[in-house]
C-alpha cells in the first residue's frame, strides 16, 4: 500500500490568542475618583486644621474611606466584554 497521502499532524496549530487589559476605561475612570475623593478628604482635613471641626471630624474621613472603597471596586470590577473562565 502506497501511502502518498500526507498525514495529519496531531499538532494543531493555533494562533496565539490576543491577551485582554487587566482594566478598562470604566476602571481607570473609578481609580481617578478614588483618588480624588481621597485627594479631597485629605485636603479637607489640611484646610479646617481643627481637631474638634465639624469637616475634619465627620466629612473628610468618609471622604477617604468612600475613596478607598471606590478604588477596590475599581480593581475588583472587569471591564465590559471581558469572560470569566
Amino acid at each position: 500500500m502506497p501511502r502518498n497521502t500526507p498525514r495529519k499532524s496531531k499538532r494543531t496549530q493555533s494562533k496565539p490568542q490576543a491577551e485582554s487589559p487587566v482594566f478598562g476605561p470604566e476602571n481607570y475612570k473609578l481609580m481617578a475618583i478614588a483618588v480624588t475623593l481621597i485627594f479631597v478628604g485629605f485636603a479637607i482635613m489640611a484646610i479646617e486644621n481643627e481637631i474638634s471641626g465639624f469637616f475634619s471630624l465627620y466629612i473628610s474621613p468618609i471622604l477617604v474611606i468612600a475613596g478607598f472603597i471606590v478604588f477596590g471596586w475599581g480593581i475588583i470590577k472587569k471591564p465590559a466584554g471581558q469572560q470569566t473562565t
